[in-house]
């Protein structure tokens, strides 16, 4: 039988499984008794894992806009917050796997880093483009957090450099970490996956995954609180010769001193061994004479990357009384990475060879920042105020160590190590450590940077009820930075960059006629001095900081149709000016300043309840990100890398509450993503190949689930990816050599004991 007579009989029997479950829920939900109450204390395992099921896929606060306990309705900003309910319906194992249901947010790369919100890019040299409970430094750069010990994530969409300092001007992602509980709950949960297309069988390439949950009191009396998460996973991807080795630690404890003040101190180790990868080549940035093998990797097989993280984390608490509360919270990341590969770099003229180097690194980053603040409610005569005035700041460095960095030569010679597009052969090169260091024609290449920055503001911001149904939010922020940049290993003068911002303002206006409906206007900046690692093509640093404005209106309504329907509307548009474009160099990554990009548009996410164990969610982005000034004129009017002005997805779980089938339950995903720019046209290569940039297609991806909950187990089946499309989510820094494609249909069985 050919391959795609079985492909089509796969696809067959799986598109009749999923009618007979969807017909066989539909006509038992006829008889639907009403949801369960919430469990009483002591409730058993299996009430708590179907209340968690039911809970709300979109939270209904989002403390990370405000810093402050208020409710989503009540700020001037779009953001939204993903729940535990949610990430265990979508069975997601990794950050990333959020991200294709997040509205306005789009992977830019092959790092949880590289993302485009709103459609601006924010990537690894971004501290503050994901944040962990408030902080930057997360304990692995590379890959993608778990999710394991994830309590929840909130997306902030905007310049919100207010509170938190350097944020993009599309905004920011903050993970709400595990914090131990007074009430004693544990879970073991296991995964087996592997994939079935792309010409891979299931059991070909797999993936093992353990972890553990558990918390509750220490003493009797609640004094100290535990908790301890874990995971262990061992995983091919689909890719030749990839696979990843990982492992995830964290404990913490709670001391709960007195009924106001409360201290938790959080320890985090990760290690991850894995494969290089970079992605896919793009010859004469045409997409259609891409390898159609999307399982093509360039790396020798034995390229690898290899990374250890640890992190501290502090957190204190003090109600002073009922309306002041001082909040302190210290995160200290030490990261280092090591990786030994033939990294691809360009594409020869003959369309059909890659150009890579010889590259081994080690890099050493560590991340020392901290935020306290006092919070308030205070009145005026009839206006109430809630006020938030705090100081954070840290310092963090990166020791950029070239141990081997050996640009190859022309080809045919000893030191060509080039490889083929369309069908490469493996072990043609030297053993990496066998080659110089450095090529003697480029000596400069081998270096030793160390960058530090060290940062501070100050901040006050303050939401003034001035009536019963009118809100104003008004803040501003003094910014300060100092950036260190010398080089160990070249004779090449240290030198230093100051940047000040005295005043980074915020005001936003809400209206709100009822308890359901806010309609609201804000403005916003942001303030972010270039990353003391980025370089020009002499190897200098001269790039001034990047500013971004934003204007927004939008509506929120919540517990609309009897409490059914919750959803936010809102028209953004956000300048920012001295922007950075990475390209590839023979100094490694280089920059170059543009000028301006602007992106404008709309967003609507509804969260719906059609039933009481029915749930969807619905998100659509309309986003018109381009380049509207540049010292490349012909990138003016060019659309931004990796964003698609149409992005959609909806993801739909129901479970039955009663009856013979209690606890079976069923989900459907579907996600799209318009065409969009992998790279951007520039007057170098349009002399040579004409001015279309790589250009990546629009896809549709459908995902398919099965649950059921039996006492205290839970079992879940999860499709990805169920019609076996090829596509491409994204383009890295330099996209005609770092094409990254999704992956084929895959299959993820899990079983969680609650005990």
């Amino acid at each position: 039988m050919s391959n795609s007579k079985r492909k089509q009989q796969r696809t067959f029997r799986l598109t009749v499984l999923a009618s007979v479950a969807l017909a066989a829920l539909q006509v038992h939900a006829q008889d639907q008794a009403p949801a369960d109450p919430p469990p009483a204390e002591g409730a058993s395992a299996s009430q708590l894992e179907r209340v968690e099921v039911r809970g709300s896929f979109l939270g209904a606060g989002a403390t990370s806009v405000m810093k402050n306990n208020i409710a989503a309705r009540d700020t001037p900003f779009s953001a939204q917050t993903y729940t535990t309910a949610f990430m265990k319906a979508i069975e997601t194992a990794s950050l990333a796997d959020l991200y294709v249901y997040m509205n306005g947010v789009q992977k830019g790369g092959n790092t949880g880093y590289d993302l485009r919100i709103r459609g601006f890019r924010t990537g690894g040299e971004d501290k503050n483009a994901i944040m962990v409970d408030g902080l930057p430094g997360l304990t692995g750069r590379f890959g993608s957090p778990p999710t394991i010990g994830v309590q929840s994530v909130e997306v902030v969409k905007g310049p919100m450099s207010l509170l938190y300092g350097q944020v993009q001007p599309g905004g920011f992602v903050n993970i709400v970490s595990k914090k131990p509980m007074s009430s004693r709950k544990s879970y073991i949960d296991l995964k087996v996956s592997s994939f079935d297309g792309a010409g891979i069988s299931i059991g070909d390439k797999n993936a093992y995954n353990f972890g553990l949950d558990t918390t509750g009191p220490i003493d009797k009396d609640g004094t100290f609180l535990y908790r301890l998460v874990a995971e262990g996973t061992n995983k091919d991807g689909f890719r030749t010769d990839t696979h990843e080795r990982a492992s995830y630690f964290a404990p913490s404890v709670t001391w709960n001193a007195t009924d106001d003040l409360s201290l938790t101190a959080q320890y985090e180790h990760r290690t991850v061994n894995s494969s290089y990868d970079v992605g896919l080549a793009v010859p004469g940035r045409d997409i259609t004479r891409i390898n159609p093998d999307i399982r093509t990797r360039y790396q020798e097989p034995g390229d690898w990357r290899k990374e250890t993280g640890d992190t501290l984390s502090l957190s204190m608490v003090d109600e002073l009384n009922d309306n002041w509360k001082v909040r302190g919270a210290l995160r200290v990341v030490r990261n280092v990475s090591d990786d030994s590969t033939y990294n691809s770099t360009s594409i020869r003229a003959d369309g059909v060879s890659l150009v890579r180097r010889a590259r081994q690194n080690e890099i050493t980053r560590t991340y020392k920042f901290g935020d306290i603040n006092l919070t308030g409610k205070l009145k005026t005569g009839d206006i109430k105020h809630q006020l938030i005035l705090g100081l954070n700041g840290g310092r963090d460095t990166d020791d950029e160590n070239r141990l081997r960095f050996f640009n190859g030569g022309a080809c045919p010679g000893p030191t060509c190590f080039d490889i083929k597009i369309y069908n490469p052969v493996y072990g043609q090169v030297p053993d990496i450590n066998t080659l110089p260091l450095v090529n003697p024609a480029t000596p400069g290449n081998l270096t030793d940077q160390y960058f530090v920055s060290t940062s501070w503001g100050l901040y006050l911001s303050d939401l003034i009820s001035v009536s019963e149904h009118w809100k104003v939010n008004l803040g501003v922020r003094n910014a300060y930075e100092k950036q260190d940049i010398s080089e160990r290993r070249q004779n090449v003068p240290a030198y230093s960059k100051t940047t000040r911002k005295s005043a980074l303002p915020t005001a936003g206006l809400i209206y709100q006629p009822d308890k359901q409906w806010s309609i609201y206007a804000s403005y916003a900046t942001s303030y972010v001095p270039a990353p003391a690692n980025s370089i020009d093509a002499t190897g200098a640093n001269p790039f001034k900081p990047s500013e971004g404005k934003l204007n927004e209106v939008g509506v929120k309504a919540e517990d609309l149709f009897d409490h059914k329907v919750n959803g936010t509307f809102s028209l953004f548009r956000i300048t920012k000016t001295n922007t950075l474009n990475t390209f590839a160099c023979p100094l490694g990554t280089c920059s170059s300043q543009l000028g301006e990009e602007q992106s404008k548009g709309a967003e609507v996410e509804l969260n719906i309840r059609p039933l009481p164990d029915w749930q969807l969610v619905l998100n659509y982005a309309y986003t018109d990100a381009k380049v509207t000034a540049s010292s490349d004129p012909i990138q003016v009017g060019a659309q931004l890398t990796n964003v698609s002005k149409n992005t959609a997805s909806l993801w739909s779980r129901y479970d039955i509450g009663s009856g013979a089938l209690r606890g079976l339950g069923i989900g459907l995903g579907l996600s799209y993503a318009g065409a969009r720019n992998g790279t951007l046209p520039t007057t170098a290569v349009t002399a040579s190949t004409g001015p279309t940039p790589v250009k990546l297609p629009g896809y549709s991806v459908m995902d398919l689930a099965f649950y059921y909950i039996h006492e205290r187990y839970a079992f879940n089946l999860k499709i990805g990816n169920v019609l076996d499309k090829t596509y491409y989510e994204s383009a890295g820094q330099t996209g005609q050599v770092q094409v990254q494609p999704g992956a084929p249909r895959n299959i993820t069985a899990s079983m969680r004991v609650n005990f």
